[in-house]
């Protein structure tokens, strides 16, 4: 049976501003992911590197859809599940509709050693919690361990389908034992334990005919690079998501929504009676 694998990952656990975000991309078992993908931390130091990311953003849509984007919105737009209880979607309608690579062309010639691995991309699932939902979630005595985690396993169980997957994960918090959360969430499966540690959790998840492995790592990226690029590309998303935040709160200055001096200075300044705070600030 032909195997397949799964690299999952988060970005913006711990801002004030902005949404949380789960990427996973689904590949054949066998792909070959570039050298100098294997570490985001690396590979997206500051700003000055944003370029490189939205290239990686570019060629993932290329893979996966054929075709070259539009937009950054139209990236956002195919790969993200995420809803707005709000007529005002501050975190979505000012995202941009023009790329910072202005020949798009050149970043597929610029990456041909990736792009060989272009069959091997089976797909792209983002997860985006926005601030109100973050908020509604942890408001309920929920934790953001659980919240991130549920996420996860959205994922998983749309990836799945595949049937024979194994699902590379970044540890949640400090956590070592999964299993009874996973039968919460996949109460319709039996849940074996390969091995619990400290920096190494997995898990054999079985039922007929469907059966696959979720492994989560303390630092996944040096054991999956494929969950390295999830990584790279989640980031893309929340920096565009990002930009539009900034855009709608009429902010002028470059901020990280990190708990930074400069973000919560921003904050102290920003007109509430126009837009919900819970819809911007994110509890701790």
């Amino acid at each position: 049976m032909k195997r397949y694998i799964c690299g999952i990952d988060e970005n913006g656990f711990g801002p004030i501003l902005g949404p949380l975000i789960i990427t996973g991309i689904l590949t054949d078992e066998n792909v070959e992911i570039p050298d100098y993908i294997k570490d985001s931390k690396i590979f997206y130091r500051n700003k000055n590197d944003f370029k490189k990311i939205e290239e990686i953003a570019i060629i993932s849509f290329y893979f996966i859809e054929n075709k070259l984007p539009d937009s950054p919105y139209e990236i956002f737009r195919n790969f993200t599940s995420s809803k707005c209880l709000l007529d005002d979607n501050i975190c979505e309608k000012n995202i941009p509709l023009s790329f910072k690579i202005k020949n798009l062309e050149s970043v597929l010639g610029k990456y041909e050693d990736f792009i060989s691995q272009k069959y091997k991309f089976k797909e792209i699932k983002i997860n985006v919690v926005c601030p109100y939902l973050f908020n509604d979630f942890l408001n309920k005595k929920n934790s953001k361990f659980i919240l991130n985690l549920s996420n996860f396993c959205k994922i998983i169980k749309e990836m799945a389908k595949y049937k024979n997957v194994k699902f590379f994960c970044g540890k949640i918090g400090s956590l070592t034992y999964y299993k009874k959360y996973l039968s919460y969430f996949f109460p319709e499966y039996e849940i074996k334990t390969s091995k619990e540690e400290k920096n190494f959790s997995s898990y054999q998840i079985l039922k007929k005919n469907q059966n696959f492995e979720i492994s989560f790592y303390k630092n996944v990226e040096k054991v999956s690079s494929l969950t390295s690029l999830s990584s790279i590309i989640g980031k893309y998303i929340r920096e565009i998501i990002m930009e539009s935040i900034r855009k709608s709160l009429n902010i002028k200055e470059e901020i990280s929504g990190y708990r930074d001096g400069k973000t919560k200075k921003i904050i102290e300044n920003i007109d509430f009676s126009k837009f919900k705070k819970e819809c911007i600030i994110r509890v701790s």
